[in-house]
């Protein structure tokens, strides 16, 4: 009889075929994760000196949308102050329906403090009438600057504020023209170092 005989050897067949069929079920790939949603953040304030904080602030927001906090919201000009939204009251109510975020931040940038350093460079050159050998003087002028900024970060009514303390420095090996210039940079080294702690600060 020929039908037995063809099912004893699609019997025999049968182990052979089950690691591919295994193979094949291992293969399907799984589904992908969803992304993590970033937090929504609010600058509720922003105090300090005009030049700096003028330095400050964009490079703050810039550095903290490369770093992935992404767009920080500015609501400046509302007129909240931070304190209002640590507590619960009318104040800090209104404001959060007006601005739903998930952090909120108040900027405090004091005032930079710099000290000027003076140098001397001789150089021996020939006078270009004479001809003779002569020493040059040159004066060279730098600034150090730093400037301390605090970060306060405010989630639900009530929750204790996280503060996050930062200085920035332009450098003393640095060489400005002016020592507004100085300031500046100091500002946006302040700004770098601030994002970096607040990326960990609202994790």
């Amino acid at each position: 009889m020929r039908f037995p005989r063809a099912l004893a050897a699609f019997a025999s067949l049968l182990p052979l075929l089950a690691p591919a069929f295994a193979s094949r079920a291992v293969a399907v790939p799984s589904p992908t994760p969803t992304a993590k949603p970033k937090k929504v953040i609010v600058l509720v304030e922003a105090k300090g000196s005009a030049p700096e904080l003028d330095r400050f602030l964009p490079h703050f927001l810039s550095n903290a949308s490369d770093r992935g906090l992404g767009a920080i919201i500015d609501a400046r000009l509302a007129g909240a102050h931070l304190a209002d939204l640590g507590v619960a009251g009318e104040a800090g109510t209104e404001f959060r329906k007006a601005w739903p975020a998930d952090v909120y931040l108040g900027i405090l940038l004091a005032p930079c403090g710099i000290q000027r350093h003076e140098g001397r460079l001789y150089d021996r050159q020939n006078n270009t009438v004479t001809g003779a050998p002569m020493r040059v003087e040159q004066v060279v002028v730098s600034y150090e600057a730093n400037c301390s900024v605090s970060v306060s970060v405010v989630t639900a009514p009530g929750a204790a504020a996280k503060i996050i303390d930062v200085t920035g420095r332009n450098g003393s090996s640095e060489v400005s023209a002016a020592d507004t210039e100085a300031e500046a940079q100091a500002a946006e080294d302040a700004a770098e170092r601030a994002v970096k702690k607040l990326v960990s600060a609202v994790r």
